[in-house]
């Protein structure tokens, strides 16, 4: 499996670098605040948001018994984009919720990524310093502290929770919605999130072959459709469809927030098992999303509907669990799974 996820990291180094860079720029000053980062913060009272003052000191009331919602955008994104575009509607209907979206768009400018790789590590301290503020300041208290972050913004959420960490601070919960690959497929902890980061790490997997992590991280790893190809996204060779495969993340878990149905998974050992159909539906489930319990453990596998609403309940009829015509990568890199998942037994 780990020379699997070697070939896919490497891959996805060339896509990234083959990409010509432009007015892009990198922070050397690691002091916060930073006139770069913004924070703004939703509720029902504020639905439309309201910029928060770099130091923490706002005067805005706020009651610490009330669970906070950290949204952390990804590349090329702001913080009226994935996931707040997915998420942010679905938490304003929970009543005595808040939410702090991260806005850091200008050091994750497209088409700068490796440099918005560099930068994330100092976003990721001036989110936790922005958060110490508002502990000094008895407006938060981080068990009620729960991060979500996408692509880029799933390892900012880590690097933040790392720093905190250094002064003590344990943060309650990470979900990542399809962390980024590259340029973070690295063993090193430090160098990326982790579940060790958080009392727990919750991931969402939704488009292993280019922009999202393979590698499990969290305490529970989810694998809808494989996490290979989502449902009426576009042709597989178009980088488009690969974008929608990535953003699917957000849009289960905003729908997994007042879902009925539930997006029900079950336990697998690894992806070269579901694939293998080495592993059957069985008694271990757990459910995709807002409601996933923080006892879970492992990597699960689930299908969904072709369109909205995607979640489908405790239906595993007719999985399809073949790689076979499904990524640009092409049918070879598939054999090669294949006989890895063959040399393991």
């Amino acid at each position: 499996m780990l020379k699997l996820w070697l070939i896919l990291g490497c891959l996805s180094f060339e896509l990234v670098i083959g990409i010509p860079e432009q007015n892009c720029f990198t922070l050397s000053d690691d002091s916060c605040p930073n006139s770069n980062i913004t924070f703004w913060l939703y509720n029902a009272a504020k639905p439309n948001g309201r910029k928060l003052k770099l130091n923490g000191q706002d005067g805005f009331k706020y009651n610490t018994s009330r669970p906070l919602k950290v949204l952390i955008h990804g590349f090329a994104n702001n913080r009226t984009q994935s996931p707040n575009f997915e998420l942010l509607p679905e938490f304003l209907r929970i009543p005595n919720l808040d939410v702090i979206s991260i806005d850091y768009s200008r050091l994750a400018a497209d088409p700068c990524y490796t440099e918005a790789v560099h930068n994330s590590h100092f976003v990721g301290r001036c989110v936790a310093h922005f958060l110490v503020q508002l502990m000094h300041n008895r407006r938060l208290h981080p068990s009620h502290l729960h991060f979500i972050g996408f692509g880029l913004g799933a390892h900012v959420a880590g690097f933040a929770s790392k720093l905190l960490a250094q002064i003590n601070v344990r943060v309650a919960h990470i979900t990542a919605l399809d962390p980024a690959k590259p340029l973070f497929l690295t063993n090193n902890k430090n160098e990326r999130l982790d579940k060790t980061d958080a009392n727990f790490v919750d991931v969402v997997h939704s488009d292993i072959f280019l922009h999202g992590l393979m590698l499990p991280i969290g305490h529970v790893d989810f694998y809808p459709n494989k996490g290979v190809v989502q449902p009426n996204c576009g042709p597989i060779n178009e980088l488009s469809t690969h974008e929608c495969y990535h953003k699917r993340a957000a849009v289960y878990y905003a729908e997994s927030i007042h879902s009925q149905a539930g997006f029900w998974a079950f336990r697998c050992r690894d992806l070269l098992s579901f694939v293998m159909n080495s592993c059957q539906p069985n008694q271990e489930l757990e459910l995709l999303g807002y409601r996933t319990r923080p006892t879970a453990r492992g990597s699960y596998f689930l299908s969904t509907n072709d369109s909205t609403p995607y979640a489908l309940g405790q239906n595993f009829n007719d999985m399809d669990r073949s790689l076979y015509g499904k990524n640009f990568l092409g049918d070879a890199l598939v054999s090669k799974l294949h006989e890895l998942a063959a040399e393991s037994k």
